[in-house]
This record gives C-alpha cells, structure tokens and sequence, in this order.
C-alpha cells in the first residue's frame, strides 16, 4: 500500500525500525510488539519514548518492572530516561503484607478499579504524546473472561490515541496465553523473534502503509537495540556509463575478456583453494587504483596484512593504494557479524566513499554470517542492490573438486547470478600440475573460448598461449591429441 503524503510519522527512535517502516510509526495509532523475555521489547519502547522532541510529554505505564530497575536498565544502554513520565503499576511488598482489606487473590474487579483510576489520571495530568504498556498481557490475569478482556483493550487504546498520543504496547504469547486478539486490535504488528543467525525483527502489519517485508537481524547491546534492514535491490539500475570497463592490468587476461569487466555487473571468479582467485580479484582493484577508481575488499576469510603482504610480493601496489584512499580492505569476522548487519555497513561504505568496485572474498565466509540460513536469497540481494546502484561487483567462490570430477562453476547453484563467470581451476598432464583459466560466460560481450594455463608471479596471474591440443579438460579427464 501506498504511503499517504498527508501521514505524520513519529520515530521510533531506532533507525532500522524506522527504515522498515517507511519513516516511522504513523501518529494518534496503537501498535502491538511482542515476542519472548529479553528479545528487547521493553528497550524498544524505551527507544520510542526518549524519541521524542524536546517538551514532549512522554508516559510509559508498566506492568512489570518497577521504575527504578526499568531507568537502571535504561542507563545500561545509553538511554536518558529523565524526561518520561513513569506510571507502575506492580504490587509493592506491602501488597502481600497488608492486605488492605481484602483477600490478596481477590477477584479481578476489585483489582482493577484503582489500575484504571491511576491510568486516567496520568494521561489527565501528563496529556502523553507517545505512550509505551509494558505490557498488556497482565490486564488479561484482571479480566473476568476473554470477551471482557477484548472489550477493555480497546477502550484503553482508543482513550489513548483519542486524547493525542500514539501507542507502543508490549505482550508476550505462549500456548497458554496466545495474543491473537492484540494483534487483530493493533494498526501494526512488529515481532521480535530469534532466528537461525541471531536474533531478528519482522512486520506482520501495519495499516496506512507499505513496509519492507522479511526477517531483519538485530542486536542487542551496551548502546541499545540496533535493526539492519534486509536489502531491497532497487527496480531499476542506476544510470551509468555502460561502456567503463573495468581492467585486470594484465593486456591477456583482458583480452580473453574482451577488454574487462563492464560498469555495474556483476562477475564471479570460481574455483579451488589456492588457484589464484583472490590474486586475480586484487588485480582489479589495483588496477583500478592506477586510474583513480575506488575500490572495496570484504575479507572473509584472509587476515588484512597476510593479504597485503602476499599482494605486496606480487608487485600489485596495493599498500600504497590503501593509504591513499582508493583501495579500502575490510576484515569481517563472519561468526561476530550478522548478515544484514555486514550488507548495511558495505552499502554506508559504498555510498559514504564512493565506491565503484566492491570484492566480496568469499561467498562463503558470508555465509557463515547467515548462520545456517539459505545463502542465495541474501547474495542475490547483495550483488544485484550494489550493481542496480551502479557499482561492479566480483564474487569469490572456492569450489571443493581439485581435479578428477565433472567441472562444476559452483556447488551451490549461485553461477545464475553472474553476468561474468571466469573459472580457475588445476589439470593433470604428463603427470604435471598446471593451472588453467577459461571464460564460461560473459553477458554483454563475447570472449575468447580457449583454456589458457597460467603461473602466479610478478603482477598476478601470468597467463599463456591457449592450450592446444588438450581435450575434455572439464570432465577432470583430460587427453593429449596424438597427432
């Protein structure tokens, strides 16, 4: 659906939430956040509240913790919480030492008359614009049955947003306790769940508005709650001039591809451990340094300095480049990194440096930040974002098989993603170990067709004369014309 122009948008003071939802929550409506203990629905609400400008008068009404334990746990996270107006409403020791009349499991009414009286007259007296209920799954025990419950939640609701503020309010479900109503009664649902990888955050609602759909990671830390939105790959790729070609510095390898890389495709160089497949994506880079491009390496896999020490005694250049500016090399630690929070921060590095050309080595480690979930859909989105926004992208893919099997450009169905593919592998002749470079597909251009064999030396890949008279090299079987 459609967001309205006219619609006034309240932060959730969570920046990723807010990119989720299109700008924020939309004003004078109630919205339901659930999940488990300690998935961060209560910080949630505490972003909300400190959201608010200056002199915004701020409620939060709590069920659950009382208000000196919520701001200790506000301070843990950086937020400053002495600008809201807290209401609690749980029992204090004196409840259960004196009764005050009445039995201390006493019926619901008795109960909940002086909730609803303390309520009323703290929107009375504060006149909240944001209000966070943390949470309305205790009302339900003070209910007489499920209709009165109901009943009472939307009245509660509408008297908040009827009188000016918007509403965040928290539940937790269980088999037992199922929230369904909330979330029927809600404007919009935001879950806070636990997926494979780590935690996560997911709309299942949300009324006036489109959302970005699917499961975004989040964190939970000393600075808070932070949301890293799933890419979306733009519809349409940015303007940029088609006919940049991006070089290998090496006038061979160029040649068998036709003169390089084009401008905002995506290329894929594949192939078995120590074939050459980082050496070959560092040329590019390099030479994309010498005429004044930008470049970024996401390192996976390789330590920064044994990188650039081997680049170095290759006689790529590639220290000078980094200290210069063109050429930035990232380290990721994939088991300490979430997979939405890596694509964020190469996207901020892409669109804060100007980055033309981005390497991902490898496909691989990011899927370790996936943590067991499907890689495809997430590198997919990846690669075609960066190169709908104009940015060339090369992916590094080590493939298992050395030699002796049925040639495979990758073993897990990703070559459908490239507009380029350059295989890298070993072959077996005259009982010698070689290594051979071949071309297997290249969208807008043709391509030079023959296997090359190559050495590792001075500059990169060396490559050679095309092999002659070599047959069924791709089937790991290779045979010798006997002519």
């Amino acid at each position: 659906m459609a967001q309205c122009s006219c619609q006034q948008r309240l932060s959730t003071g969570v920046e990723g939430v807010d990119d989720i939802l299109g700008g924020g929550l939309i004003e004078n409506r109630s919205y339901l956040v659930r999940g488990g203990p300690g998935t961060g629905k209560t910080t949630l609400g505490l972003h909300f509240l400190t959201a608010a400008d200056q002199g915004e008068p701020v409620l939060f009404i709590g069920f659950q913790e009382p208000e000196a334990q919520v701001e200790a746990n506000a301070r843990a996270v950086g937020l400053d919480v002495t600008s809201i107006n807290f209401l609690s409403l749980i029992p204090d020791e004196h409840f259960f030492t004196e009764q005050q009349g009445y039995d201390i499991f006493a019926s619901a009414d008795v109960e909940q008359e002086p909730l609803v009286e303390a309520i009323v007259q703290a929107v009375t007296e504060h006149a909240p614009k944001r209000v966070f209920v943390d949470s309305l799954t205790q009302l339900r025990f003070l209910s007489a049955d499920a209709y009165q419950y109901r009943k009472q939640v939307m009245s509660f609701l509408r008297f908040l947003t009827k009188r000016g503020a918007t509403v965040l309010f928290s539940s937790e479900s269980s088999q037992d306790t199922p929230d369904d109503d909330l979330q029927f009664m809600a404007d919009g649902v935001l879950n806070l769940d636990t997926g494979q990888a780590g935690p996560v955050v997911r709309v299942t609602k949300f009324r006036g508005s489109g959302f970005v759909h699917g499961r975004h990671h989040m964190r939970l830390s000393n600075t808070g709650l932070q949301v890293f939105p799933r890419l979306i790959p733009p519809l349409a790729k940015h303007c940029k001039e088609e006919s940049t070609l991006w070089s290998s510095g090496s006038s061979r390898i160029d040649a068998i591809l036709h003169g390089g890389f084009e401008a905002g495709t995506i290329s894929m160089v594949t192939g078995p451990a120590g074939v050459g497949k980082s050496t070959l994506a560092a040329q590019f880079a390099a030479a994309a340094a010498r005429r004044g491009g930008t470049s970024a390496l996401f390192l996976f896999e390789e330590d920064v300095s044994i990188f650039l020490r081997r680049t170095q005694s290759l006689g790529l250049g590639l220290n000078q480049a980094v200290r210069e500016g063109t050429v930035v090399i990232e380290p990721v630690e994939p088991m300490r990194y979430l997979a939405d929070e890596f694509t964020s921060e190469a996207l901020q590095q892409v669109t804060q440096r100007g980055v033309e050309l981005v390497i991902l080595d490898s496909v691989a480690g990011f899927g370790l930040t996936l943590g067991g979930e499907e890689v495809e859909e997430r590198l997919h989105t990846f690669a075609k974002t960066l190169a709908r926004l104009g940015v060339t992208v090369i992916l590094i893919n080590e493939t298992q098989a050395v030699t002796g099997q049925e040639f495979q450009a990758t073993e897990k169905g990703f070559s459908y993603l490239s507009d380029n593919l350059v295989f890298l592998r070993y072959i077996e002749t005259a009982g010698e170990m070689k290594k051979a470079l071949g071309v297997l597909k290249k969208r807008l251009s043709g391509f030079d067709t023959a296997l090359h064999t190559y050495d590792i030396g001075e500059g990169g890949l060396i490559v050679h004369e095309p092999i002659e008279g070599l047959h069924s090299v791709l089937s790991g079987m290779p045979s010798q014309d006997l002519g």
